[in-house]
């Protein structure tokens, strides 16, 4: 069952997530039963609330957020806590840290954590799709995304058995950060571009593709690529610095600065350019807000 006191704990830590290009403070005001009855008033951020914000959101620049005087502090609508079953989508750059993640929480009772089919991309009838990929893109970018959209809505398809149906990964992400580059880089023309983008429209509207919550680990490309290079994985031999960095920027316009696809859910952004000791304190100390509740 949810946790009230890991909710009230939830609250009282103050976690940040951004929607819809506001970001929203979960204050003590007013505290319901509910997380979801939680009311918030307009209020001016003192320095220490900026602090905390920084580093929730890493380096990310309070200007640019807009956070400066008075904010609309509004309730959670997006995240509906009443709710008995979640799915939340670790989403972030290649070398973030979402296996990582997905580890740390695999052993919770309330948690199904459901990784990338790197094993299905890589032995597609004894192909290595993922291989081919990064080492001829223009010619294979076009048969890995649709593959690799089969994948994702296999993944968001999956039955769910425990609370917490964690994803590494989403539909949204194939299509608006990694199709999407392959677009503007011309891996991807435009007959094949509006071929995945229809498919991925049928996939949102038809299918069962919900996302109650994206975790964010925001990570630089610098410390994403040593983290690539470092682990040494076959396929990612030949990954160039170039790619990470225009993820990276993908990842920052569409969950950060929300300037170029709306999200499907709130976002909690977590700083994962900490090693990995700090990191699982991280995890641990954000367990409520990242599980929805859950302990």
């Amino acid at each position: 069952m949810i946790l009230t006191n890991h909710l009230r704990s939830c609250l009282l830590k103050a976690p940040f997530l951004i929607t819809e290009s506001r970001l929203l403070l979960c204050a003590k005001y007013d505290f319901c039963e509910k997380y979801s009855e939680a009311k918030f008033q307009k209020r001016h951020y003192s320095e220490e609330k900026k602090e905390t914000i920084k580093k929730m959101l890493g380096s990310v620049n309070l200007k640019k957020l807009e956070l400066k005087g008075n904010v609309d502090l509004l309730d959670l609508d997006g995240l509906d806590i009443s709710k008995k079953n979640f799915t939340v989508s670790i989403e972030g750059n290649i070398g973030c840290g979402k296996t990582t993640l997905l580890e740390y929480y695999r052993n919770s009772p309330n948690v199904e954590a459901i990784p990338e089919p790197v094993e299905q991309w890589t032995n597609v009838k004894g192909h290595n799709a993922l291989e081919l990929l990064y080492k001829d893109p223009k010619r294979w970018s076009f048969s890995f995304n649709m593959y690799a959209q089969l994948t994702r809505i296999q993944m968001h398809k999956h039955k769910q058995i425990k609370p917490i149906k964690m994803l590494e990964r989403s539909l949204y992400s194939t299509q608006y950060c990694f199709v999407e580059n392959d677009y503007r880089n011309g891996t991807l023309n435009g007959l094949e571009h509006s071929i995945i983008t229809e498919w991925f429209d049928w996939l949102i509207k038809s299918q069962q593709v919900k996302v109650d919550l994206i975790v964010y680990l925001r990570a630089d490309p610098e410390v994403c690529h040593q983290r690539i290079i470092k682990r040494s994985r076959k396929e990612e031999s030949c990954v160039p610095y170039k790619l990470i960095e225009e993820l990276h920027i993908l990842h920052e316009d569409w969950l950060i600065h929300q300037t170029s696809f709306k999200t499907p859910a709130p976002v909690l952004v977590v700083d994962a350019n900490n090693n990995h000791d700090v990191m699982k304190n991280i995890y641990e100390d954000k367990r409520p807000e990242i599980l929805c509740g859950y302990y």
